[in-house]
């Protein structure tokens, strides 16, 4: 229960850091105020006493003031921001403020005398300052709050992008395990099987059965394990360069595709982590599926380096370009834009010089997301 009404009396009063600035700025306003008002209504608007006795007056008493509020400032940077040390500086703050009008004789010498209508003056200046500052206060923490509300939603969508790209993983991983271990393993059955066949038969069913069986015996070898490699690359156990060119055999004949791997980027001692080049390969991957899929391209280039304490990678292409069969906005796109956020990255795509598209990414290293 009292630990509830303390929040509530810091979500009314404070304490707020002071500001120094804005209650000088205030104090500086108000003093200029007063003692221009006079002026104004004696048709003295723009005489040099309104600079010299009003307004720089003013300044000098708003200048001290702020200059007393900032060694509170600083009090609270070392000790902490307490309601007995927020008070306390007001205090001294509207003090000074005091001091500085009766020395420059805008209040009389007598107030000196008077305890009662000093504390009661002192108060008051006390009071406006209080005001200011909890208005300014709460006004920060409201925005503090919408900043909080704010980076929650995005940590919330980082974290269903993070979910999306794990969930798209472990159904590529799946779908190879099955392709690999179930498809594979029947395709073997099915050879065997068929070379089970009397070998006495007419000389022209054994030519056809030795076809099938050289065609199952080709999808067995090739394209299974080509596709099972390209949905799930475990680059974990083989080198980036070689997933890149496995995956770019799909394309060909129709599209051939140049790889260019830094060395170093596959070294023992310098290649960044599984996930960083799992990532470098899934946004290649879309790349290529659009260069050859919507672009129609015959010729690709991919480049990857390391440099900038991270992957860049560069994907250049001759298709048809940015038109209407290609889309600037779809699944590949977004899987792109997860894989290069969720490891603190960026990746951009444009039209080429000569035609074509050019995609760009970076992945930092470290490949935690900022």
């Amino acid at each position: 229960m009292t630990s509830e009404k303390a929040r509530t009396r810091t979500r009314i009063i404070g304490p707020w850091p002071l500001r120094p600035l804005l209650l000088g700025i205030m104090v500086a306003l108000f003093i200029s105020g007063l003692r221009n008002g006079a002026r104004i209504s004696d048709g003295d608007a723009f005489g040099w006493v309104w600079l010299t006795e009003g307004t720089a007056a003013g300044v000098g008493i708003g200048i001290i003031t702020g200059l007393v509020l900032q060694i509170g400032v600083l009090w609270q940077r070392r000790f902490g921001i307490r309601m007995g040390s927020y008070v306390t500086f007001v205090l001294i703050g509207s003090a000074v403020a005091v001091a500085l009008r009766v020395a420059i004789g805008d209040v009389s010498a007598d107030l000196v005398t008077n305890p009662l209508s000093l504390g009661i003056g002192v108060v008051r200046i006390a009071v406006v300052f209080f005001v200011v500052c909890t208005i300014a206060g709460r006004a920060n923490q409201r925005l503090a709050e919408q900043v909080t509300q704010k980076q929650t939603a995005l940590d919330l969508v980082l974290n269903q992008e993070e979910i999306l790209l794990r969930g798209d993983e472990f159904t590529r991983r799946q779908i190879s395990g099955t392709l690999h271990d179930r498809v594979q393993a029947r395709l073997i059955a099915a050879c065997l099987e068929l070379q089970m066949i009397d070998v006495h038969e007419a000389e022209r069913t054994q030519l056809t059965v030795d076809s099938v069986v050289a065609q199952l015996e080709e999808i067995r070898a090739v394209d299974v394990r080509r596709v099972a490699r390209a949905l799930s690359p475990r680059l974990e156990e083989v080198d980036l360069e070689s997933a890149l060119n496995e995956l770019a055999a799909q394309y060909r004949p129709g599209m051939e595709t140049d790889i260019s791997v830094d060395a170093a980027i596959d070294a023992k001692h310098t290649r960044p982590s599984a996930n960083v080049r799992l990532g470098a390969y899934r946004i290649i991957e879309q790349a290529l599926l659009n260069a050859a899929g919507h672009g129609a391209a015959r010729q690709c280039e991919v480049t990857v380096t390391m440099r900038n304490g991270g992957i860049d990678v560069k994907v250049r292409d001759d298709g048809r370009g940015f038109s209407d069969t290609l889309p600037r906005s779809g699944f590949g796109s977004t899987l792109m834009t997860s894989w290069s956020r969720s490891l603190g990255g960026s990746w951009s795509w444009r039209p080429g010089k000569t035609g074509g598209v050019v995609l760009e990414a970076h992945l930092p290293i470290s490949g935690q997301a900022r």
